[in-house]
This record gives structure tokens, sequence and C-alpha cells, in this order.
């Protein structure tokens, strides 16, 4: 009877603790959330006003309204539609008497998010609806790495919007869930300013200390004579929501300009596999070459403008001299000196970030421009496809069918973005290196996954050593080939060739 009563004891403690975690967890849960409500009031000060004000949601809603279709870009990159509902921040400043010398506009929510821009960019410079911003975009699914037209742009002001809704230009979606919202346009048809439009706004802080400047970008390499082919890579102290503009025709770049970053630091580990696809480096450079490159981004000035030029030899005088970029993820990797050779002599290129990601796939474009640039392919009456046309390797396909060196899945078709596999690999090699097709069989394990159009082709990549099998005998033909077996399987065919 006593054990019993003992067990009823720690059952009841038991049940009691798990309650009293449980209750404090809800608490904790409602306090986090609780501080990331709409805001009921929005307080204007700094000693860039004449008048601070304290305004609440009744008084706001008793002012003018005004009503916009935004444009919009974030920093993942996707295009976005917003609308929004609200107070003119025009007419805000205008009651608390913003001064002539203020310089910078703090932004705080009331769940501690903080955006800082400057009177500049956010007043002085026009911004804009850009209706036809998702133009070009691949099934309209809002890329926001392909350029849209900024044809029939209209001006909008910025707002502090009671109602809004994120993802739809229709009106009647809006709500008051993420007031209040601060919302603005575009200066250029591709600026990212989704990351801008701060939700649960409560306080405003108008400064007049002078904004600090972005720092300008460099380069890698840098300025000098470069083998032909060189791939040039842009960066910068941050990489995320400032971004490096940049030309190649010896003008000055400006937020019109192409952008080198198209993906934020933030987002490059969950986005590893496009980073340098769209965050491309600038090349292959074929003739001597000026790239100009600046810093543009919220809260500080643009940076200086700092040029880059580069020099091809004389034919006369051409060396495949290695130039390598400094890649901190080779140490000790079973394919570090074909990468440091292929990247040295301007083939392919690492990551912003000075990496090179040897472990990671690699997808049918990136392949085929690397065939181009390894085997020197010319321009010729090429294909190109209903999903190239818009694509940044489109001139490069182009010139890998126009060798003969690869195909589509159909007329239509080439998939520029899928994962290449090895087999799809050895049949361009080969036909890149001109290996003639071995009567030599080849046995692997799982020989009977190797598809018949691509028998020939790994039996000529595997008796010339260009391609090998895995240490169980197998050849994983269906499988996705890496940066490092592309790298290699290409040094080896150039030895060859």
């Amino acid at each position: 009877m006593q054990l019993i009563k003992m067990k009823s004891f720690f059952c009841y403690i038991v049940v009691t603790l798990g309650i009293l975690v449980l209750f404090g967890s809800l608490s904790l849960m409602v306090t986090k959330s609780a501080s990331a409500e709409p805001s009921q009031s929005l307080e204007i000060f700094g000693d860039g006003v004449v008048i601070p004000m304290t305004f609440t949601i009744e008084q706001l809603k008793e002012m003018p309204q005004t009503q916009n279709v935004y444009s919009a870009i974030n920093t993942w990159p996707t295009k976005k539609w917003y609308v929004g509902k609200g107070v003119s921040l025009a007419h805000l400043f205008d009651l608390v008497e913003i001064k002539e010398d203020a310089q910078l506009i703090k932004f705080s929510s009331n769940d501690g998010y903080l955006i800082t821009l400057t009177v500049k960019e956010l007043l002085a410079d026009n911004r804009y609806c850009f209706p036809h911003f998702k133009d070009n975009s691949l099934d309209n699914d809002g890329d926001g790495n392909i350029p849209g037209s900024p044809a029939d742009k209209e001006l909008v002001e910025p707002i502090i919007a009671l109602e809004s809704v994120e993802g739809s230009d229709n009106p009647k979606y809006m709500n008051d869930l993420n007031s209040l919202l601060l919302m603005l346009g575009q200066r250029a048809v591709t600026e990212q300013t989704g990351n801008l439009f701060i939700k649960y706004l409560d306080k405003i802080e108008i400064i007049t200390s002078e904004p600090p400047k972005w720092d300008a970008p460099v380069a890698n390499p840098d300025s000098g004579e470069v083998p032909l082919g060189t791939m040039v890579t842009l960066s910068n102290a941050h990489m995320d929501d400032d971004k490096i503009y940049y030309t190649t025709d010896s003008t000055t770049p400006t937020v019109e300009s192409k952008i080198y970053n198209w993906i934020s630091r933030r987002w490059w580990s969950a986005r590893s596999n496009v980073v340098g696809i769209y965050n491309r480096p600038i090349g292959p450079i074929e003739k001597d070459t000026v790239i100009k490159a600046v810093t543009i981004g919220p809260g500080k000035l643009d940076s200086d403008v700092v040029t880059f030029t580069y020099a091809i030899p004389d034919s006369e005088s051409e060396t495949e001299t290695e130039k390598p970029l400094n890649l901190k993820d080779l140490n000790n990797h079973w394919a570090q000196a074909n990468i440091i050779k292929l990247v040295g002599s301007g083939v392919v290129s690492g990551y912003p970030d000075n990496t090179f990601k040897p472990d990671n796939t690699i997808t049918r474009a990136e392949f085929a421009t690397m065939l181009v640039n390894a085997f020197k392919l010319k321009n010729g009456n090429g294909k190109t496809f209903e999903d190239t046309s818009q694509h940044w390797a489109k001139d490069y396909i182009l010139q890998a069918t126009a060798s003969g060196v690869v195909s589509g899945y159909d007329d239509k078709t080439f998939g520029p973005d899928n994962l290449i596999t090895r087999e799809q690999m050895a049949v361009m090699i080969t036909r890149a290196a001109n290996l003639v097709s071995s009567a030599e069989e080849v046995e692997f394990a799982d020989s009977d996954d190797i598809s018949s159009w691509a028998w020939d082709a790994i039996a000529a990549a595997v008796t010339n050593g260009i391609m090998k099998g895995y240490p169980d005998n197998t050849i994983h033909p269906q499988g996705s080939a890496t940066r490092a077996e592309a790298v290699t399987i290409i040094v080896n065919a150039l030895n060859k060739h």
C-alpha cells in the first residue's frame, strides 16, 4: 500500500511539472507573438524633425489615404506584387516638419526589425511601379534574376500602409495583418526592394548625421594581363542588401546597370546549387575589357566607382598561365590539382565567396559552358531552344550545339538548369574531344542502367582513361555529376586532345 501511495505521489509531481512546463511554454509563445502584431501607433522623432509626434491608428485613418500598386523584388530573388492603402510618408513628414539637413531615416518595427534609408534614396530619387517587371520570367514565376521590361513605369510615392496585401495586385485581398507597413517603389526594374517593406512599423527616427559610404567592389583576378577565357568575380564586404552594379562598355554604372550579386549572402547556403548561376562571374574575357563597378544599397552613400582593366596577350605570346583564385575549400580534395588547373586557365570559376564547392552538382548549362571554354568552341549555326532564349548560358549553348557537342531533349527543350547525369557528361566530353567509339567492352555492376544512346560514349571515355568507375565497380550513369568530376574529365580529355 505504501508503495502504491509513493507511486501515486510521484505521478502527481510529474503531471504537475508537465503542466507547469506547458503553461510556461505557452506563456513564452504568447509573449513572443504579442510583440509581433499590428502596430497601434507611430512615433516620429529625432534631431531631423522640428515637432516630434506620435500618431494613433485612429488619427492615421482620419488623414488623406493613398492607394498604390507596387512592384518589388526580394533578395532571394523573387518578384512580387504588393498593394497598399495608407498615409503618404511625405504628408507625415510635413506634419513633423522634417529639417532640410535631415540625412538618414531609421524605420523600426515592434518585433525588433530595423532598416535605414537615406533621405535622398527615399524622398529625392524617383521611385516607380513597373507594370511589366515580370516580363521575360520563366513561366511567369517571378524569377528575380531575369530583368523585366521598364516600359510604362508609373511614379509611386512611399506610404505607411494601414491595409496591404503581399503577392497580389488585387486590392480586394488587402487586410491590416501587417500594419503598419512601409511601402515604396523601385528606382530601377531590377532593384531589390522587397526587404525594405518593413511591417509592424511603430517608430521612425530622422537623423541629421551624414550617411556612411558603401565599400567599393573588388575583382578577382585584379586588373592586368589575363589568359583568353578568364572569368572575373566581383565581391564586396557584405554581398547582401548592398548590390554590385557593373558595366563592360566603359560607361559609369548606376542602379540601372547589371547586378552582379542577385542572390544575397543570407541565402547562399539555402541556394548553393544556383548561386554560381545567378551571381555569375563576368566573362569569358576574350578581348581587352574594361569593367566598371559600384556598390549601391540602402542606408548608405554609393561607393566610389572602381575600374578594372584586362588585357589579352597577343596570340604569339599567349600562354595557358595558371592564375587560380584563392579558393579556400580545396585543401586535400581529391580534385584539387585539376580544379586549380582549369580555374587558372579561365575555363571555370569559383563562387563570389572564394569557394569552389567541388562536391556540388553541376547543371547542363554549366557543363556546356565549361566545354566551350576548355575546347575553344567557335560560333556557328547553333540552336536556341525555347528554354534557353533568356538564359545566361544562351550563347555558350549556341556554340556547343553548333559544334555538335550537345543536343536538346527535343527541338524545343534543352533543360539548361537540369542537373547533368554522368552518362550525358560522357556523351558531351567524347564529342568535344573527338574520341572514337571503343570496340572494347566495359563491364560495371550497374551496366544495365546505362542508356542505349550512351553506351559507346561511356565505353570510349572509360577506355581512354577520361572517365572512371567507382571502387565498387559501378559507373552510376544516371547519377548527377559533381563539379569536381566535371573538371576532372575535362582535364583528362584535354590531355588526350
